[in-house]
């Protein structure tokens, strides 16, 4: 997955991950898991330099969007919407913030949402 990806598209991925995390203030089993699965991913092996890096960049939703908007490569996009997607599922509680991330992301990249959400 993410050994397509340049080092700006890993930081949006990371960072929609930490947002959805963060939405609910709970991080759940399955999230942790989650998390430790991407990490573990061929072509990831940077991720705890990317995930500082966005630590150091990212303080606001506002800067989240920023983000998210420099990503041009449309196979980036769909990768990145659909583990994000993937991901918000984690806790089985789709949040509104969660909800409304998704639908920036859908909206910003030209990406059917709803195409995503019907896939198990």
């Amino acid at each position: 997955m993410s050994k397509k990806l340049t080092n700006e598209e890993k930081m949006v991925l990371i960072a929609v991950m930490k947002y959805i995390v963060s939405t609910d203030g709970v991080i759940t089993e399955r999230e942790i898991d989650d998390i430790n699965k991407m990490a573990e991913e061929k072509g990831f092996e940077d991720f705890q330099k990317v995930f500082n890096e966005v630590d150091q960049k990212v303080k606001s939703l506002d800067d989240l969007k920023k983000l998210i908007a420099r990503v041009s490569g449309e196979a980036s996009r769909n990768n990145i919407l659909k583990h994000a997607v993937e991901f918000s599922r984690a806790d089985a509680n789709l949040n509104p913030q969660e909800i409304e991330i998704l639908k920036y992301m859908s909206r910003e990249w030209g990406i059917s949402l709803a195409s995503l959400l019907h896939k198990k």
